[in-house]
């Protein structure tokens, strides 16, 4: 048996962070979802987290009979949590920090540019969206970029472990509750792998205590 190594852990955790991102960018389409109905998911991993999240897509997989259905199921459900009128959430770093589109925003894009992150043409969302983020790590990963990734994990992944847990918590759904805990998962042995402590991330920028969150911005009215 091949031992595993560093080089097959990153492209590991840069698959699952491409994927993240990309459901979370937008829902599977209908040929996106046969695939995922097709695919086999690992029935133990490590850590516990990805198990979790992997355990769900399959329950998500035995309730698919027609996977145009499930497309649009997935469709309106990636809708209620993420897009609106009225998210149920809202996946923008910026909004975790109480500084919505402020300076978080300003200091992710400061990020990208300090490290050669070049975000995807193909994602719409803005820097700090959370779709945007993983995709930049997904990038970091596949280039072996260990200290730009720990980099910015250092910078901007106190975040996502409360992401995680509201896409879990909120998605009232298997297939996202999933991803939402494959989000944890990967963070997780991600910042094992770079040495981080989870518990020692904070948010590497100000944010004005005073400043008062303009739901007419949030929701555009």
């Amino acid at each position: 048996m091949r031992k595993t190594t560093d080089t097959d852990r990153t492209n590991e955790l840069a698959d699952l962070y491409g994927f993240c991102s990309s459901v979370i960018a937008d829902p599977p389409d209908e040929r996106a979802t046969e695939r995922l109905v097709a695919e086999e998911f690992p029935r133990e991993a490590s850590p516990q987290a990805l198990e979790n999240g992997f355990r769900l897509l399959g329950t998500w997989q035995s309730g698919v009979d027609d996977p145009a259905d499930a497309a649009e199921k997935l469709r309106r459900i990636h809708t209620s949590l993420f897009v609106g009128p009225r998210p149920r959430m809202q996946a923008h770093e910026s909004w975790y920090a109480d500084d919505y589109l402020g300076e978080p925003l300003a200091a992710v894009k400061r990020s990208y540019r300090d490290l050669g992150i070049r975000p995807t043409d193909q994602l719409r969302e803005e820097a700090d969206h959370a779709a945007v983020e993983l995709a930049a790590l997904e990038t970091l990963a596949r280039d072996g970029a260990d200290e730009y990734r720990r980099a910015f994990l250092l910078a901007h992944g106190w975040w996502i472990p409360q992401l995680a847990t509201d896409v879990q918590e909120l998605a009232d759904d298997p297939f996202y509750e999933g991803v939402g805990w494959l989000i944890e998962g990967v963070f997780e042995a991600d910042t094992y792998l770079l040495g981080i402590d989870p518990a020692d991330l904070e948010r590497g920028y100000d944010v004005d205590p005073s400043h008062e969150m303009d739901e007419s911005v949030l929701f555009g009215e």
